[in-house]
């Protein structure tokens, strides 16, 4: 027998790292957990569970968050949420890219319901079951607009800075330029048919950056009349395109410095991130300008090469000038998901960070330089989807009651896990402050410019949107505004009158409510409205409706796809008054749609083929019955001419 090992061999369970849980991730990183952060986060946005931080020590400072979960109009994931730049209303617009349109909330301007719901959320008294954990659930939240795509999957959008364009991407290969007052499609660039992952808007608001499936970054002019030859095309990446990101820095006049001089260089970046793991660093400044100039030196150079028939030396020196632009090549190491820029402070040689989510990883980078800052391993268990900069505002334990805004990092990612980073602008050095997790997958998130409403989309398809409560120790003023002012005509219906005000009541009648078939012309569901008022059995509505249905050019679709249960009124009333003078224009009309439509199926249904040989007796009885009375009336007419040319005996 030989002898016992002394080894100690170990299980393969105790070999195996441990696995970090939500508790352990929320908790904090490395040991580290920010209460007066996660306090922030949970009390005045509802972005997690505020129990563990309700107590009496630490008393609320903001009333009850605004919590709403929107629901998908159909199956689809949502691609991308975004806010548009605050305009005229007191809520930024807000869009929802999900399945073949883009969803528009808060752009009504004669009462939005996404804004009713959503102060719904916060009433505590008539919505007892909407909290921070549990948020108010709208089944049917109608969107305020849609912009559509014509039938293809809308993947990415974006707003101008004025807010009255959008510019969506779509799997078909095209960038639609709509307007989001008219829900119009202006124009429309394609060069071909390879999805479009990402898209975004120059700040002079005629560029646009598109970026796909094909692996080229294009910049596309908006008055171009060429809808299909971008102005430029950034080629280099051998993947997929998934993000990219713009960096214009405002203008600043020119200095007598080396460092002023090379920072008024690079004033207008371009970065696309790629699935073949790199970013590249694009200098797009003088886009438009370089366009327009004649290129003296490209043509000095063509003249030197020997150039083809076919074009050759001038493709080498397009390929030449798209190659020049490219500052930097940047490994991230993973498939990159996220982009974004923020500003440095204090800092000649680092102008602008750049941020890059990729697997679970986060790096900052120099983009000029090519230089990697930093690298941070988050605790997400899945590929890291968003990366955005957040602002935070009023810590709750400034005791001087000076309003402080900091700049947060938040990421998200596939595992439902939201993570809050600190940012040092002058180091670009992060650290982990606060954890969260949703019950689904984030696909994207976004924030407005104040940092006040966030939205999460999902895999399923579904939004949650979160928007701070007031805070509870600001009082509202008491004080009148001053008559003629503009918060006086702002006061509001409800305001009460001051002391010698005359006040005028009007009797005015209850707004009548719509028929269902009204409705439904409302709402442009043609097919429904013929049912209901063939329901209804009124002949005149019956007649209004088909004449409302034919001036929309829409009687047609009406009248199609019909099976034998619904096709049979609509013959029933046809056959009947067809006869009438009243409804014989419109119904003969509406006799040939149906012979053209069901003419090619006679003979499957023997009551619909009864109904159609009534209709036939009917028209022929109509038809021998005038061809009667034309005789009668010609016989008329030939005795009254000749008594009149009888002339009286004497």
């Amino acid at each position: 027998m030989g002898t016992p090992s002394t080894r100690n061999y170990k299980t393969t369970s105790t070999l195996q790292s441990k696995r970090h849980t939500v508790a352990s991730v929320t908790l904090g990183q490395d040991g580290f957990a920010d209460t007066n952060e996660a306090r922030y986060w949970t009390q005045k946005l509802g972005i997690g569970s505020s129990k563990k931080y309700d107590t009496s020590k630490n008393a609320k400072k903001y009333a009850h968050s605004r919590s709403l979960y929107i629901p998908p109009n159909r199956e689809a994931i949502a691609q991308q949420v975004l806010f548009g730049p605050l305009l005229t209303s007191k809520h930024p617009p807000f869009a929802v890219v999900c399945g073949p349109r883009v969803n528009l909330y808060g752009t009504s301007t004669t009462g939005s319901s996404f804004v009713r719901a959503l102060y719904q959320s916060g009433n505590t008294k008539t919505n007892s079951s909407s909290n921070e954990n549990n948020p108010l659930v709208i089944n049917e939240l109608e969107p305020d607009r849609s912009v559509q795509t014509g039938g293809n999957l809308a993947l990415g959008a974006s707003f101008r800075n004025d807010g009255r364009l959008l510019a969506v991407g779509t799997d078909a290969g095209e960038a639609r330029i709509c307007d989001v007052t008219m829900r119009s499609t202006i124009a429309t660039f394609s060069s071909n048919t390879m999805p479009i992952r990402s898209i975004e808007w120059f700040r002079n608001g005629q560029y646009i950056l598109t970026g796909g499936d094909d692996g080229i970054a294009r910049i596309w002019n908006l008055s171009s009349t060429q809808k299909t030859k971008p102005m430029i095309q950034l080629k280099g990446h051998g993947d997929v395109i998934r993000c990219t990101a713009l960096w214009q820095q405002e203008k600043k006049k020119k200095t007598a410095t080396a460092t002023s001089t090379q920072q008024q260089q690079w004033t207008e970046l371009a970065v696309t991130g790629s699935y073949d793991h790199t970013i590249r660093v694009w200098n797009v400044h003088n886009v438009g300008v370089e366009q327009q100039k004649p290129k003296q030196n490209n043509m000095s150079m063509m003249m030197m090469m020997d150039v083809d028939d076919d074009g050759s030396g001038k493709k080498e020196a397009e390929k030449e000038d798209e190659q020049s632009r490219c500052l930097a090549v940047l490994n991230h190491g993973a498939p990159v998901e996220a982009l974004c820029f923020l500003k440095s402070e204090n800092n000649p040689d680092v102008p602008m960070w750049l941020l890059s989510a990729g697997g679970t990883t986060i790096k900052v980078w120099n983009p000029l330089s090519g230089q990697c800052i930093a690298t941070v391993t988050t605790h997400h268990r899945k590929t890291i989807t968003s990366l955005l900069p957040v602002l935070r505002t009023n810590y709750e334990d400034d005791s001087t009651k000076m309003k402080t805004i900091s700049q947060r990092i938040l990421s998200a990612s596939l595992d439902g896990v939201i993570q809050i980073h600190s940012w040092d602008p002058k180091t670009g050095a992060m650290r982990h402050l606060y954890s969260t997790k949703l019950t689904d997958s984030i696909t994207s998130v976004a924030t407005d410019t104040t940092g006040d409403r966030f939205a999460f989309g999902t895999v399923s398809g579904h939004v949650l949107f979160k928007m701070k409560g007031p805070s509870v120790t600001d009082k509202k003023s008491t004080k009148v505004p001053k008559a003629g002012t503009y918060s006086f005509f702002q006061r509001g219906m409800n305001a009460d009158p001051n002391s010698g005000d005359y006040t005028v009541t009007t009797k005015t009648k209850k707004q009548r409510k719509l028929n269902k078939y009204n409705f439904a012309l409302k709402k442009f569901r043609y097919a429904e409205a013929l049912d209901e008022v063939i329901s209804t059995r009124n002949p005149k509505n019956i007649a209004g409706v088909l004449e409302e249905l034919g001036k929309r050019r829409g009687l047609t679709h009406a009248l199609s796809n019909r099976d034998e249960e619904t096709l049979e009124p609509i013959l029933r009333f046809v056959s009947r008054y067809i006869k009438k003078p009243d409804y014989t224009s419109i119904l003969v009309g509406v006799a040939h749609i149906l012979i053209d439509i069901y003419g090619d199926v006679a003979g499957e249904s023997d009551e619909v083929d009864g109904l159609f040989r009534k209709l036939k007796h009917q028209i022929k009885l109509e038809c021998m019955a005038q061809k009667s009375l034309m005789l009668l009336v010609g016989q008329i007419e030939a005795s009254m001419t000749g008594s009149a040319t009888v002339t009286p005996s004497l």
